[in-house]
């Protein structure tokens, strides 16, 4: 996932701004906040087989983090330049 160097819309350089890891980590708070819960409540009412499992849940948490990564990361360097942040601040 590149990130463009400046903005195709209004120029803003968005090259400087290194977002690491924190995309990837808000991406699966995100899905895991909503792969778990959906998973238990199928468990507790349906009481389905383990391959069933196996077969519904690891392909929609892949689709989810595949769908979610590059919108957070989008999300995250939107709200760094919002504040002025580059991701190579010194405490």
């Amino acid at each position: 996932m590149k990130q463009v160097e400046k903005c195709g819309g209004c120029g803003v350089a968005l090259g400087r701004i290194r977002t690491d890891d924190i995309a990837p980590y808000f991406t699966i708070l995100i899905v895991g906040h909503l792969i778990i819960p959906s998973l238990l409540m199928v468990e507790q009412k349906y009481h389905p087989p383990e391959w069933f499992h196996w077969i519904l849940w690891i392909p929609l948490t892949l689709v989810l983090m595949l769908w979610f990564l590059p919108r957070v990361k989008g999300a995250t360097m939107a709200l760094m330049w919002h504040f002025g942040l580059r991701g190579d601040e010194q405490r």
